[in-house]
């Protein structure tokens, strides 16, 4: 039996509700209807202002401060964000001094360094341990560390990394919009920025489903970044190209 649109709402929030983020796949299940039918629905809610859109699916519209935990962050997108992982990898060079930022993506992303003779900078104690195991010059951040993110933040930090000098940085991102990468938190946007100050070359790594986000805190202008990401078709990520350099996997 067909169900009404009403009814197929509502059972998409429920979802919604539960899990904070649906894919279309299993919608088309849950609704038994068709894929274009879902992407209506889901941009119908999203014009009511009860869902986001995110590539492949939907998630609860978050407010400027909210922040997943790793935990949360390590079960979206699993697909996506190895791929972003391992492009990002591939810009590594040999003798390569960089930076690598606390963040699930990023922490894919150590599995792909094969370069020899590369000297990792970090303010994740976790990417540390796993950069030792895997014998690569690794130097941490000190600081205070943030339990939801793993990064190491505050004046410690700061000061250490802005003695330092990157020939390429790997940033994680809560939001990127048209003009600005942003983030919940203050201190860890402080932290984003000096590094793309001393930086090279830096890349943002993340999953489309960051795209179109605004969080709290502005990091820098996308301008002349460059952003590692799966693709999107929206208009949005058209008018994000005419600024920074989108290397979509």
């Amino acid at each position: 039996m067909k169900i009404l649109k009403s009814k197929r709402k509502q059972l998409i929030m429920a979802k919604l509700s539960k899990d904070k983020f649906v894919n279309i796949e299993d919608l088309v299940t849950l609704l038994d209807t068709s894929e274009s039918t879902v992407r209506r629905d889901l941009d119908e809610l999203e014009s009511e202002h009860k869902l986001h859109r995110v590539h492949g699916g939907a998630e609860l519209p978050r407010s400027l401060k909210e922040e997943f935990t790793i935990q949360q962050k390590s079960i979206k997108n699993v697909q996506y964000k190895e791929c972003v992982a391992q492009k990002a990898a591939s810009f590594i060079s040999d003798n390569d001094v960089i930076f690598v930022d606390a963040g699930t993506t990023n922490e894919l992303l150590l599995n792909y360094i094969t370069q020899t003779n590369v000297t990792v900078v970090t303010n994740s104690i976790h990417h540390a341990a796993k950069l030792v195991d895997k014998d690569i010059k690794t130097i941490i951040i000190g600081g205070h560390v943030k339990q939801t993110t793993d990064a190491s933040i505050g004046t410690i930090a700061y000061q250490q990394i802005k003695q330092l000098n990157f020939d390429k940085a790997f940033l994680g991102i809560n939001g990127i919009d048209e003009q600005f990468l942003t983030t919940p938190d203050l201190e860890e946007a402080v932290i984003k920025k000096t590094v793309i100050e001393n930086a090279r070359k830096t890349f943002i790594v993340t999953d489309s489903s960051k795209i179109g986000h605004v969080s709290f805190a502005k990091v820098a202008a996308i301008d002349n970044l460059g952003i590692i990401t799966n693709q999107s078709n929206s208009t949005l990520m058209k008018k994000i190209k005419e600024k920074a350099k989108v290397i979509e996997v």
